[in-house]
């Protein structure tokens, strides 16, 4: 018999029944596990034998064993149509960079090395955008992301450009996003619910005093309650919010003060649908953070939540980490889907700027290394270059090939992997076990309860 490759033990939340449990990304078997059941799984990864049929039989139903390794490899090319499948059902996220101007002087910017670039869209270039769009995706409606820069800056000019996009947006039948600093919200309102609004990303970085500190504006004035002003009214309006965190070692226990204060406002028993979170890292992707000192990483982020959160049960209700599928199997019982491409670039994500320059993915916009090629004033692509980015996924990374937590980590952000190692075709790893433990821990009780 063959123990699968993808088979990880790892240990539970600390209790007397189940201290490990056992999980496969292939299969998408899940299950907890008993001391002496933990024995005889170690006898199996050995290559020993083992004389239990009935425990044999069941790892083999589900997905643990197989009767030789070309059996897993089989069942690893057979399930990759079926990710093929939903990832074309995903519908696909157009970014629309307006500008590369901002309002903002944060003490991070993940734009840092193209914030020169002030220049506003034309209306020439929203056209061919809009005309490129039909040509692109003729049979699936992406929605479009306002991008940036900040794209709602409310200098009379931005505005007259962004409403000039929303309209066309709103006669193309496309819904529409914003990721926005939130400081000139209020200005925008009107203009932006001319068309299906997903949704908005606004940025508080804590409580007001924490906040601005860190995202300023460029004369150095705190942003808190202009923010906050935009931000009640979007709820009023009933906008969906996607609040974004972004922390390091300076503000992360602040996290609590923040959730006390929208937990207060009564915002965090909306439905989902109108108000998510997320907790974002600070780190570096090109050039990034005035302060690497402070930055985590990714296990220490997670970590420090963990531990913050079981004292403080109010972040509990702020956000439920996902810790790579941990969530998602307390939610409904099952694992993801095998991840073969967790990079979104030229597939579910594509960006065109104000240049009229196209790139692959948010992290890689205004790079001209990872320029792939121009829609205004003339369509041109590099498609040897895309074809590589689509083709990326853990079948073609060659050092992905023999990784236990390949189908988990699905190869990681392919503008990190080229920008570290120079080419498209290789791995950005993650801690993948390490968070695994880190989510097993956190939501250990909801897992023992579904374990009996």
């Amino acid at each position: 018999m063959y123990f699968s490759r993808y088979n990880l033990i790892l240990p539970m939340k600390e209790n007397p029944e189940f201290p490990y449990a056992i999980m496969n990304s292939l299969s998408g078997g899940f299950d907890l596990v008993k001391a002496q059941e933990f024995e005889k799984l170690q006898t199996l990864k050995r290559g020993d034998n083992l004389e239990d049929e009935e425990f044999l039989s069941y790892l083999s139903e589900r997905g643990y064993l197989y009767p030789d390794e070309q059996t897993e490899k089989k069942r690893m090319e057979a399930r990759w149509p079926e990710f093929k499948e939903a990832l074309g059902e995903t519908a696909p996220q157009v970014l629309l960079a307006l500008t590369y101007a901002c309002n903002l002087a944060c003490i991070y910017c993940y734009q840092n090395g193209i914030k020169q670039k002030t220049q506003l869209m034309k209306r020439e270039v929203v056209d061919a955008f809009f005309d490129h769009l039909v040509v692109q995706f003729p049979n699936q409606k992406p929605f479009i992301t306002l991008f940036g820069g900040e794209p709602l800056n409310a200098s009379p000019r931005q505005k007259e450009i962004v409403d000039y996009i929303v309209k066309k947006a709103a006669q193309g039948g496309y819904a529409i996003t914003a990721v926005t600093n939130g400081y000139d919200l209020m200005a925008y309102f009107d203009i932006l619910q001319q068309a299906t609004l997903k949704e908005l990303q606004i940025t508080l970085d804590g409580p007001r005093e924490i906040h601005d500190q860190r995202r300023l504006t460029a004369g150095g004035q705190g942003t808190y309650d202009k923010i906050m002003l935009g931000l009640t009214e979007a709820v009023r309006r009933g906008i969906p919010i996607n609040l974004r965190v972004v922390l390091d070692k300076t503000n992360f226990e602040e996290l609590v003060t923040l959730a006390n204060d929208l937990d207060s406002r009564s915002w965090l028993d909306l439905p989902r649908n109108l108000f998510k979170t997320q907790i974002g890292r600070n780190y570096e992707l090109f050039e990034c953070s005035a302060t690497p000192a402070h930055l985590l990483g990714h296990a220490e982020h997670w970590a420090m939540f963990v531990k913050l959160a079981e004292k403080h049960p109010v972040l509990k209700k702020f956000h439920r980490p996902e810790f790579k599928g941990i969530n998602n199997l307390v939610q409904t019982g099952e694992l993801y889907l095998p991840s073969y491409d967790t990079c979104p670039a030229c597939k579910t994500e594509w960006v065109f700027d104000l240049y009229g320059d196209i790139y692959g993915c948010t992290a890689t916009t205004g790079q001209n290394e990872f320029k792939l090629g121009t829609y205004f004033p003339e369509f041109k692509l590099n498609n040897r270059e895309v074809k590589q980015w689509q083709e990326r996924s853990v079948l073609t990374i060659p050092e992905c090939q023999d990784c236990e937590v390949s189908l988990i980590c699905g190869g990681g952000c392919g503008a990190v992997a080229k920008d570290r190692l120079g080419k498209i075709l290789a791995p950005d790893c993650h801690p993948i076990k390490e968070l695994l433990t880190i989510g097993l821990n956190y939501y250990g009780d909801d897992l023992l309860k579904m374990g009996h």
